[in-house]
């Protein structure tokens, strides 16, 4: 079978989901560090984003797109539910995570507070309510269930683990999850996993 590469710059939240999602489903890969925008990866990406991904004659960019393809192309468990139900679950909770969630725990917070020397205190301290809203729907959203779409772990967990390992790192989830005992349980669940284990804590 093809090489399987993952382009991509190693501290992108999406870059660790695609490398979560290629453990857990024990898929051999080989990684090509690379920054976004370089020429490389605009050759890869029209906007120079990480990650892409080639696998023989086929190349993809964007993260639902390769780790949807590996989650089918490969053997290994399922990481789309199979009810109708289960599976419209976890797309609300990808769209919710791309369009809400990462935004603003991911960039303004977590990515802000971890990468950038010096921090921007007025773009964290300006994110902070809109977090406190998001953990809020996040924490309700996993009330009854061990994860995002039920009780088997699937690609919307995938997607929000790096951004809330980042986020408990900061002095900011002092605050931000002191009072979020599903996420908290949730998080733990998550990291004791061989595949996130192998990522986020190497």
């Amino acid at each position: 079978m093809s090489e399987l590469i993952l382009h991509g710059s190693p501290r992108s939240n999406y870059v660790r989901t695609c490398q979560i999602v290629l453990a857990e489903k024990g898929v051999a890969y080989t990684y090509d560090p690379v920054m976004p925008q370089t020429l490389e990866q605009l050759a890869r990406h029209p906007w120079g984003k990480v990650p892409a991904m080639t696998h023989g004659d086929l190349a993809l960019y964007e993260t639902l797109a390769i780790t949807r393809y590996i989650d089918a192309a490969f053997d290994g468990p399922a990481l789309q539910p199979p009810t109708i139900e289960d599976r419209a679950r976890m797309d609300q909770w990808l769209s919710v995570y791309n369009a809400y969630l990462n935004p603003i725990l991911g960039s303004s917070i977590a990515i802000e507070r971890m990468l950038r020397k010096p921090s921007n205190e007025e773009k964290i301290a300006a994110a902070m309510p809109e977090a406190e809203k998001c953990l809020t729907m996040l924490e309700k959203g996993l009330a009854g269930s061990e994860f995002l779409a039920g009780n088997r772990v699937t690609l919307a967990d995938f997607f929000l683990v790096p951004t809330l390992d980042y986020l408990s790192q900061t002095p900011e989830s002092e605050v931000l999850l002191s009072d979020t005992k599903n996420i908290n349980s949730w998080l733990l669940r998550m990291m004791a996993m061989d595949s996130t284990k192998t990522v986020l804590l190497a």
